[in-house]
């Protein structure tokens, strides 16, 4: 385990990563300890790990889909591990395969939510102002708020209308555009914010820069003052609006893969479905044999 962690550390700066590797096989050990099962690398068996540890997950553990499979992807890349670097003869995981089963669809914000949730910050105040700026940022890029509270201020390009160079989970940096209304935003917070030490764009009063746990405990405040009942208000639920926003309003998955940072098109599938309830709304509007009738050439 330690090896591979190591190898997993060598392999990306990203401690997210390496820690969700950590949680992933300490709960593959953990199942074989309740169990009272003690068994060495090279006696695991394909067989071994579906009735030991996957069923165990579904049965006993009763773990979501999307938290089994993860454990099983990560797993897979466990005993890969160990066979290219020759300590087992063959992999057992090889040929394991993921879970099958309803995928629940990602929640979001209605557009009426998130114009109750923009209504809540006083912009009459820096941080009310700064916090505005913070949420149409998010609404309009995607951004993680890990990325958010990085954010540089000389990672905005106004001239160009982009953020340049953010890094997220892939660690490859991309540029983000942003819309004009956002600009100008951006362009009466930099004012506002005048000139601090920090080179961070976000800041507190003091001119500290801002952190995590401060952004997504403003945005869970709005959502209380807003009256948001039915979904979390959070970072990560206002990205993954601007992903459902996106797709409804015409964007394209590919460039949509662009903008969130995602390395594969798996992500943005799911993304993809936070749109399905709204599907029928947008059949009638673009469905052709409706556009056929409309235009009178069919009766």
């Amino acid at each position: 385990m330690n090896l591979f962690l190591q190898a997993r550390r060598a392999e990306t700066s990203s401690e997210h990563t390496v820690k969700f590797e950590r949680s992933s096989l300490t709960c593959y050990r953990r199942i074989l300890q309740e169990q009272e099962i003690e068994a060495e690398v090279y006696e695991v068996s394909t067989d071994f790990l579906r009735n030991q540890f996957i069923m165990v997950m579904v049965e006993k553990k009763g773990y979501k889909l999307n938290t089994i499979n993860n454990r099983i992807k990560a797993i897979k890349r466990f005993f890969q591990f160990l066979s290219d670097e020759g300590w087992i003869a063959y992999n057992p995981a090889e040929h394991l395969k993921l879970r099958k089963g309803h995928r629940p669809t990602i929640a979001s914000f209605s557009e009426e939510q998130v114009i109750g949730l923009l209504q809540q910050p006083d912009q009459q105040t820096f941080t009310g102002f700064r916090d505005f700026v913070m949420l149409s940022l998010i609404l309009d890029c995607g951004l993680r708020v890990g990325e958010l509270t990085k954010l540089k201020i000389n990672q905005v390009d106004v001239k160009e209308s982009q953020l340049l160079g953010v890094i997220g989970k892939s660690r490859k940096p991309r540029d983000i555009p942003f819309c004009d209304d956002v600009r100008k935003l951006i362009i009466r917070y930099i004012k506002a914010r005048g000139d601090v030490p920090s080179l961070h764009l976000f800041i507190t009063l003091d001119g500290h820069s801002l952190g995590i746990r401060s952004v997504q405990a403003a945005i869970r405040k709005y959502g209380e003052a807003a009256g948001i009942k039915d979904v979390r208000s959070s970072p990560h639920t206002l990205r993954h609006t601007f992903a459902k926003l996106y797709i409804m309003n015409e964007g394209d998955p590919y460039s949509l893969q662009d903008i969130l940072g995602h390395t594969s098109q798996d992500m943005v599938k799911k993304y993809v479905n936070l749109w399905r309830p709204e599907m029928r709304s947008k059949h009638a509007k673009s469905s052709p044999v409706r556009r056929l009738y409309k235009g009178k050439l069919l009766d």
